[in-house]
């Protein structure tokens, strides 16, 4: 509860608040929506996968068949040195709690994450802004669910958050530098034609109501001979939502329209990924991700 107050004092103003009489800024309650809370929830179990020594194998899974491929497209090279120092832009929309940007920065490259959920902007900048060392917090981001759960126990797992010190980390890198961005991805992208070195798109296309639109707007952003990296399932979240337009395509129907705008795809692969899975849960979700990296042609 102290790490949450944590990451909304700073927002305080659009909420009504008092102090306790130990100093502590405490937010009136509010009524709040069941879907608001599962969001929440959600956000706190995200913090195993992106900031926790737990969420490694996982991170692994699906973060690193990323950093391996930009490093393979833009290698550290003298040919490539002037390249590094001026700043190869890396795109990531979706960016979550901003772990995959922050990875990104740290290999030198001049990443920007996007994001639209507030739960995931609050969360993410106060764990890359706030935190001076590593291990820095305690949380329990379990204890709200006691399904699929082996032991009593399980769900008042603790975990200690980041499991870096990200300053430190990032100093490291002579080039590396992070930013985040609020907003829709293609409101506001849209206009930055060719601008982009790389575009990488981590579990995110299947956000889309319209998946085209965003192909189209990667494409667009992307200077020619710009690399896009993916990897993630085609789990349309749109799909049974009453209202809402959603367009499912298959992935030879994808790969098909990604070659038409005038990518070549220079990988394709299947690879499994857990998301937000728990190690010692009875139930794990498990993705048969598509893996591809296109290159700009047109």
């Amino acid at each position: 509860f102290t790490f949450l107050l944590k990451i909304v004092t700073p927002y305080k103003s659009m909420f009504k608040y008092f102090k306790a009489k130990t100093g502590e800024v405490m937010i009136e309650p509010l009524i709040v929506h069941p879907k608001e809370i599962i969001k929440l929830r959600s956000t706190l179990k995200l913090f195993i996968r992106d900031w926790a020594a737990e969420g490694k194998a996982e991170r692994e899974m699906c973060y690193t068949p990323i950093l391996n491929a930009l490093t393979e497209y833009f290698p550290k090279t003298e040919e490539n040195k002037k390249k590094y120092l001026e700043g190869i832009t890396v795109l990531l929309p979706g960016a979550g709690l901003g772990r995959l940007v922050y990875e990104l920065a740290k290999l030198g490259f001049k990443a920007q994450g996007n994001e639209f959920s507030y739960y995931m902007l609050l969360s993410s900048n106060y764990i890359l802004n706030n935190s001076s060392k590593k291990e820095e917090f305690e949380i329990q981001p379990l204890i709200h669910s006691f399904s699929n759960v082996y032991s009593e126990d399980s769900p008042f797992m603790k975990i200690k958050i980041p499991d870096e010190n990200l300053s430190e980390e990032l100093f490291v890198s002579e080039t590396g530098e992070m930013s985040m961005v609020a907003g829709e991805f293609v409101q506001v992208y849209e206009s930055q034609l060719n601008t982009w070195d790389s575009v990488v798109t981590c579990f995110f296309l299947d956000t889309a109501n319209n998946i085209i639109e965003y192909v189209e707007t990667i494409h667009n952003i992307l200077k020619v001979g710009g690399l896009w990296v993916n990897i993630g399932p085609l789990l349309y979240h749109y799909s049974e939502m009453e209202n809402e337009c959603s367009i499912e395509l298959s992935w030879n129907e994808l790969k098909h329209i990604i070659q038409g705008y005038g990518f070549e795809i220079t990988k394709e692969e299947n690879k499994t990924c857990t998301y937000s899975s728990v190690e010692n849960s009875m139930m794990q979700t498990v993705y048969k991700c598509i893996f591809f990296t296109a290159v700009k042609k047109e």
